[in-house]
């Protein structure tokens, strides 16, 4: 971490946290697609596909351990999901705590069949998990005849899945600095 980013206080350097909040009141967070519904004068949860931004929320419990209600307060929103995924890397390094990540259409990643939200502080099984979600969905949706070898790459999930490879163990990319702008660092693997 840069001297400068420690300075600061949590509420400085994450664009919707309030001032003297911090991150450890949270149990977990979550990364997810949003827009802001013109009708109701608020920002949504939506598809990957419709995101005009990526929103990060820190869950934390206002229920009982017995019957949980983790609410969701806004952290921070990025215009990319790679930058967001870049803070939210900054997330789990302060904090240790996991993240899920998702939308509407295709739920929250890492799936755990029976178990829920499970959140997790290596990337890598987020981008591994949203892989699977691309092949099945296009398996689901495209007869194989019809299959072009562009249709991975044009998923929706697609930016989500690279920016979690970005900042995961693939090729070492867990080394990138996640207080560095992206402009300034070397490469771990095509970015776009």
């Amino acid at each position: 971490m840069t001297d400068s980013m420690t300075a600061l206080p949590a509420s400085g350097r994450f664009n919707n946290l309030s001032q003297g909040d911090t991150l450890g009141r949270f149990e977990w967070f979550e990364l997810v697609a949003c827009r802001t519904n013109e009708l109701e004068g608020c920002v949504v949860q939506c598809e990957a596909g419709s995101a005009e931004f990526w929103g990060i929320y820190g869950r934390s419990n206002e229920g009982t351990p017995e019957s949980p209600e983790h609410l969701a307060t806004a952290i921070h929103d990025s215009e990319t999901a790679l930058e967001a995924v870049r803070i939210a890397r900054q997330i789990t390094v302060e904090t240790g705590k996991g993240f899920v990540s998702g939308d509407n259409q295709f739920g929250h990643f890492p799936r755990r069949v029976g178990i829920g939200i499970w959140p997790v502080a290596e990337f890598t099984e987020i981008a591994e998990d949203l892989t699977m979600a691309i092949h099945e969905d296009l398996d689901e949706t495209i007869d194989e005849a019809d299959r072009r070898d562009d249709d991975f790459d044009n998923h929706p999930l697609a930016d989500l899945r690279e920016a979690f490879v970005e900042f995961s163990d693939y090729s070492g990319s867990d080394q990138r600095d996640p207080y560095t702008s992206l402009d300034s660092q070397p490469e771990g693997g095509d970015r776009e």
